[in-house]
């Protein structure tokens, strides 16, 4: 059975894309649009320029080496317009597949066989959002997907096993964003969705820049939130505030330059944005349980 495709100009508004199926779809177009772009769940990931993605009333821009997750549902508008080409890969997966997957990777070992699909990744419960490729458990598999259709043997690479694959790393990938989701204390789904989104934005914004934050308010700005009310929702959502996953992020950070022995544990204290080097001992051996100067010497 053929998993994959390639859209053209010429064959575009022809080509049978079927709902509900396992299919790779590469595309290199200069226009499009179309009001059914998540006939499956999808993965819609762009390698060169962008393409907008309009759910409801929001809009969002995927834009080269970012991809965008969403589960099927109806009257999703995609579109661009653009004087080069625009290079994608649309990654459509069997709703079915994906929901068992998810029961059953998060599941504990008496899980009902008979009933394993009920209430797991139904839309809207998984929602959408973009994210940067590098930063995902499948950014590899994307990039040999990419070589593969340059080099064309796609047909070597991409089989049932190929979407098994993916959809395990995707769950894994997402599932600490479903329990976060479902961690916020909101009534609405759209409003815990729209919250989470911005949480998500603050998120990246330490991971990209968790040596030079010095305020929660940087953060809190990046999110479009008060500060109180992303310190409050930020620990709802991941059980942990953003003073303490941005320690988290810098001790790993230290940890890994001690491992190297390049630099002196002072330097590294300093590097990593400790204020000295005896908070910077004292937060080490309460993360790893020994002093830095001890790690380094093991």
């Amino acid at each position: 059975m053929r998993l994959y495709n390639t859209i053209t100009e010429e064959n575009k508004l022809s080509l049978n894309k079927p709902a509900n199926s396992d299919m790779v779809y590469y595309s290199e177009l200069n226009e499009w649009f179309t009001t059914n772009a998540f006939r499956s769940f999808s993965l819609k990931y762009v390698i060169d320029k962008c393409i907008h993605y309009k759910v409801g009333n929001k809009e969002y821009s995927v834009s080269s080496g970012s991809f965008m997750l969403a589960c099927k549902q109806p009257h999703v508008k995609a579109f661009f317009d653009s004087r080069t080409v625009v290079k994608s890969i649309c990654i459509d997966i069997c709703p079915e597949t994906v929901a068992e997957a998810f029961s059953i990777i998060s599941q504990k070992e008496d899980y009902n066989f008979d009933n394993y699909q009920a209430k797991y990744f139904t839309y809207p419960e998984f929602f959408e959002a973009v994210c940067p490729a590098g930063t995902t458990s499948f950014a590899k598999k994307l990039d040999a997907l990419v070589a593969a259709i340059k080099n064309g043997n796609t047909e070597e690479l991409i089989n049932k096993e190929w979407f098994f694959d993916l959809v395990e790393k995707i769950i894994y990938h997402e599932y600490g964003n479903y329990l976060a989701l479902n961690g916020l204390h909101s009534v609405k789904l759209e409003t815990r969705k729209e919250l989470f989104n911005r949480l998500r934005a603050g998120k990246q914004f330490m991971d990209e820049n968790f040596l030079t934050i010095n305020e929660v308010t940087e953060i809190s700005v990046a999110s479009n939130l008060s500060e109180f009310h992303f310190f409050r929702s930020f620990k709802q959502a991941y059980g942990i505030t953003p003073y303490q996953y941005l320690l988290n992020k810098r001790l790993e950070l230290a940890n890994e330059l001690i491992s190297t022995k390049n630099s002196s544990i002072t330097d590294i204290s300093l590097h990593c944005n400790f204020p000295d080097l005896f908070t910077f001992s004292k937060a080490y051996k309460r993360r790893y349980g020994i002093s830095p100067s001890l790690a380094r010497n093991t």
